[in-house]
């Protein structure tokens, strides 16, 4: 096994991997049913999201009613490209 292989996985990683692995494309779900299936704290896990929706593209989170939802637009998540035009499509 190589080194990265052993390293332990973080509570990010973890998150990742469910969110590219498990969740459907344009299928939304609650917080909730995200600590039911990783047993995460519902914070760190809204902080993870907060982090998550900064720093990647094809994520959307966000308040609807009174209960925070999370879908994915693709199939995984990519890491915001700096310097790019991609801000523009954003901008009204």
């Amino acid at each position: 096994m190589s080194e990265k292989e052993d390293a332990p996985i973080t509570g990010l990683e973890k998150i990742m991997v469910y969110f590219n692995e498990i969740l459907e494309i344009n299928h939304p779900i609650a917080i909730a049913k995200i600590v039911e299936d990783t047993g995460f704290s519902w914070s760190f896990i809204k902080k993870t999201l907060a982090k998550i929706k900064e720093e990647y593209d094809g994520f959307h989170f966000e308040k609807s009613g009174s209960t925070w939802i999370i879908w994915k637009d693709r199939n995984h998540l990519i890491k915001k490209l700096d310097e790019t035009c991609s801000h523009l499509l954003d901008e009204p």
